[in-house]
């Protein structure tokens, strides 16, 4: 004959159960970010070397992107020259995704003439809500395109970020 179990006895083994299958789900998940992260260095990297701006994945009807500073592998933010096109007087500044990441996200643009950012893509999570934390503007990425206007800035440097504040590019103004 088995003996009973205590409630003592039965805590510790639900505990247990809960213990294993939270393990499980958040290994799995970062598993999958991790995997995600490794094919988002290696797409950003063949990007730098091309001059033009990378197709988003929102044009190709694949899954919204992550960020890859968030959830990819730590490492830093590849760093590619975009070009602002001069628009009706206005310069226009458009970032893509790729990878996870904000491409390009290096851009120079000129003193006294005013700038609009455009941001295209299929994102999710802070990925999705790009902000110039400086001027205190955020775009949304929900619709796939966020335009952001930035009227006429004074000489200096302004980041913009994905909502976490890690994914980050920058507009140097001269």
């Amino acid at each position: 004959m088995t003996r009973p179990r205590s409630r003592r006895s039965e805590a510790l083994l639900f505990l247990a159960l809960v213990i294993v299958a939270a393990v499980v789900i958040v290994g799995g998940s970062l598993a999958l970010r991790a995997s995600n992260g490794t094919s988002a260095a290696k797409s950003s990297a063949s990007s730098a070397a091309s001059p033009a701006v990378p197709q988003t994945l929102a044009s190709t009807g694949a899954k919204p992107q992550i960020c890859a500073s968030c959830w990819g592998d730590g490492g830093p933010d590849p760093t590619v020259n975009g070009r602002a096109q001069v628009e009706n007087g206005v310069q226009m500044v458009r970032v893509g995704l790729d990878g996870g990441y904000y491409v390009p996200n290096e851009f120079t643009v000129k003193a006294g003439m005013p700038v609009t950012v455009v941001f295209s893509g299929s994102a999710e999570g802070c990925l999705a809500a790009p902000e110039l934390p400086e001027l205190g503007l955020k775009g949304d990425l929900s619709t796939g395109t966020a335009t952001v206007e930035l009227g006429t800035l004074s000489p200096g440097t302004y980041a913009f970020t994905c909502s976490m504040g890690v994914n980050e590019g920058h507009i140097t103004v001269q």
